[in-house]
């Protein structure tokens, strides 16, 4: 399988949205998918097509038995989804929920083709627990905006050594803005291969496509959101394969 982690670098960042729709470009482009919530806040089950007080969501059944089956809801042909669980909050503890995780890919077995995307909130420093997962890339998710550009330049200053499975993503891109395509230039300067070469724009389409609880490839196929999302998905069809 290939492992993606999506982490927004602060919260708000969407990157429940970017698991969403690079899930919905990825089985355009007929690529197994397995899109695995790790936000408490339970939403990304909403994105496809499940209630948000779903009683058979993952983590809840994960922390009740480590012997519980555990079964993905299907939602296209070749999309898959574990929501959270709302009733999971409490105790929220990062070591149960890599626990829970590791519980989930063995019962759940994706195929060696499958792109499992992680969505991981904010809050949660997974980067040590995750990495001992094979073919494992990170997706970390900016926004330009100034307190993406100092949270970046923090990690940048204590990481010297950035890792080549790292990649930044913005989102929300509003290039008409000078402040946007300031922060852009830099940041490629400062990430040079590490910065994804594609973006993500602004687009009302991503929180219709939410609002229809529907998956962006099926609400507005030819936005330009959905435009963006499959040049993502290509672009992380080739990373995985030639990392």
């Amino acid at each position: 399988m290939h492992l993606i982690a999506i982490q927004g670098l602060r919260g708000g960042c969407g990157s429940t949205s970017i698991v969403a729709g690079l899930s919905s470009a990825l089985a355009i482009l007929h690529q197994p998918v397995l899109a695995i919530d790790l936000c408490p806040n339970n939403i990304l089950g909403l994105h496809f097509g499940l209630p948000y007080d779903e009683p058979s969501a993952w983590a809840y059944r994960g922390a009740e038995s480590s012997v519980q089956s555990i079964a993905a809801f299907r939602q296209q042909e070749r999309v898959y989804v574990l929501p959270f669980d709302r009733q999971a909050t409490r105790g929220y503890d990062p070591e149960q929920v890599v626990a829970w995780l590791e519980h989930a890919l063995q019962q759940l077995a994706p195929a060696s083709d499958c792109f499992v995307l992680l969505n991981i909130p904010a809050s949660l420093d997974l980067s040590e627990r995750l990495g001992q997962q094979p073919n494992l890339h990170w997706l970390h998710v900016l926004e330009a905006d100034p307190a993406c550009h100092v949270l970046l330049s923090h990690q940048l200053h204590d990481n010297h050594h950035l890792s080549r499975n790292h990649h930044w993503l913005i989102n929300r891109l509003q290039p008409s803005l000078k402040l946007s395509h300031d922060l852009l230039t830099l940041w490629r300067l400062a990430l040079g291969q590490l910065l994804v070469p594609y973006v993500i724009h602004e687009d009302e389409a991503v929180r219709e496509a939410l609002a229809r609880k529907q998956l962006l490839g099926e609400s507005a196929p030819h936005s330009l959101a959905m435009q963006d999302f499959l040049a993502l998905a290509n672009w992380c069809i080739k990373t995985v394969q030639d990392p």
